[in-house]
């Protein structure tokens, strides 16, 4: 039971946090969606974003953020029940940790190597840079193990509130 619910939330969660930023990326500017995550390099060779743009990322940002911190601990607060309330801080740890790699994967593999670096389609390039500043990967790689590094604290303590509340 516990691996089943650890599974299907994590492919749930992965699908739907990866397939808002897609649906980000071919409706808006890439200098609304990408342009905080791309390199230094690209950014370089463009205008910063404008204050229209920042605050247009923020308002597409924000429910994204709140599902992304949102969903996994109402899953494991889910998966809390079905124990009965009793869930070692493991589990809890489990099924958040679980969420966010699945959730990484999807971000690292499919939209910032797959889709940005290989195919690279018209509605990730950013006006005034070209296909070719795009190939390199490493930048995407180093935040994603940044933001493990950052997160793995944050998800054990939430782990602990939910076992222990």
């Amino acid at each position: 039971m516990i691996l089943n619910h650890v599974i299907t939330h994590s492919i749930l969660y992965a699908v739907k946090v990866n397939g808002y930023l897609f649906l980000m990326m071919i409706t808006l500017s890439p200098r609304v969606w990408g342009y905080s995550d791309y390199s230094q390099e690209i950014k370089a060779k463009v205008p910063p974003q404008t204050t229209s743009e920042r605050r247009q990322a923020l308002l597409v940002a924000l429910p994204w953020f709140i599902f992304a911190f949102g969903f996994p601990i109402y899953s494991t607060a889910v998966l809390k029940g079905k124990l009965m309330d009793e869930m070692p801080v493991y589990i809890a740890f489990l099924n958040l940790f679980a969420m966010f790699i699945m959730g990484t994967i999807g971000d690292l593999v499919i939209l910032d190597w797959l889709i940005v670096s290989k195919i690279t389609p018209e509605f990730v390039i950013i006006p005034g840079t070209t296909k070719e500043d795009y190939r390199d990967f490493s930048h995407h790689y180093k935040a994603q193990v940044k933001a493990t590094l950052i997160i793995i604290p944050i998800l054990l303590v939430i782990a602990l509130i939910i076992s222990y509340v």
